[in-house]
C-alpha cells in the first residue's frame, strides 16, 4: 500500500516512456503476476480474471489466436503445447521468493527509511489538524538527522519528497548531543501550485508555453509533444 501511494505521482504525471514511469509499471506487473498466482487457491475465479488481463498473457493469447487462424488456413506451425501454462493461473507455479539473506541490506535500509517516513507522516498529520496545511503536497518538510541516519537519507535526497508525498524537503545534520535521532518540522511549501501535478514549486510561471506548470511537468510535456501525443 505504501508503494502504491508513493508511485501514483509518477504514474499520473511522468511522460509515458519515462524511465521512472516504466519502472513503476514493470514493478506493478510483477506484483500483479505474483498476487494472481498466490491467490489462485483461495480466490480461484478472481485470480483467473486477473491472470487473463496481465499484459503478457493477453499478448500470448493474441499470438495463439493468430496461429490457430493460420493453422485453420493450412499454414503456420500451430500452438505450442509448452505454452499451456499461460492459459490459466491454475497451471502456473507459485513465484519464487528472493533470498532474505541476499537482500538483507536492502530490507534493513528500507525498513529504516519507512521508519523515518512514519515519523514525518505523524508530523504532517499534526500540521493538518492545526490547519497549517490541507493536503501533504502543501508542505515543506525540514529534516534533521544524526550522522548514521543522515547518511542514509542523503543517498535518497532527491527521492525524499516522493517518499513523503510532499512538495519540498530539506535535509541537515543533527548534532550528536540531541536526544532524538530524527527531528521533523513542517512548514508551508514555497512557490505556487502546479496545475498538472499539484506540487508546489518556485518555478511555476517561468515557462511561456505552459505558465501554470512546474519544471518537472514542463519536461514531461515536452517529451509527450515530441512523441506526438496529447499534452
Amino acid at each position: 500500500a505504501r508503494y502504491f501511494d508513493i508511485i501514483k505521482d509518477r504514474l499520473y504525471t511522468s511522460a509515458p516512456k519515462s524511465h521512472a514511469r516504466r519502472s513503476a509499471q514493470t514493478a506493478l506487473n510483477y506484483i500483479a503476476d505474483a498476487l494472481a498466482r498466490m491467490l489462485a487457491p483461495i480466490l480461484s475465479f478472481t485470480a483467473d480474471e486477473l491472470w487473463e488481463n496481465l499484459p503478457e498473457v493477453k499478448a500470448r493469447r493474441a499470438v495463439e489466436v493468430a496461429n490457430a487462424g493460420e493453422l485453420a488456413a493450412g499454414a503456420g506451425a500451430g500452438v505450442d503445447e509448452s505454452d499451456a501454462v499461460w492459459r490459466s493461473v491454475h497451471l502456473a507455479e507459485f513465484p519464487v521468493a528472493l533470498s532474505v539473506e541476499r537482500e538483507a541490506a536492502l530490507l534493513e535500509r528500507w525498513t529504516r527509511l519507512f521508519e523515518v517516513r512514519d515519523s514525518v507522516l505523524r508530523v504532517l498529520e499534526e500540521a493538518r489538524t492545526s490547519k497549517l496545511i490541507g493536503s501533504s503536497l502543501e508542505a515543506q518538510v525540514r529534516l534533521e538527522a544524526k550522522r548514521k541516519t543522515f547518511e542514509l537519507l542523503e543517498q535518497y535526497r532527491e527521492e525524499l519528497r516522493y517518499l513523503f508525498i510532499v512538495s519540498q524537503v530539506s535535509l541537515a545534520l543533527l548534532e550528536d548531543e540531541a536526544t532524538e535521532e530524527v527531528r521533523v518540522r513542517v512548514e508551508r511549501a514555497t512557490g505556487e501550485k502546479c496545475e498538472r501535478c499539484w506540487n508546489y514549486s518556485v518555478r511555476v510561471g517561468e515557462f511561456t508555453r505552459y505558465p501554470n506548470v512546474c519544471e518537472r511537468c514542463i519536461e514531461a510535456l515536452a517529451e509527450i509533444e515530441a512523441e506526438g501525443g496529447e499534452a
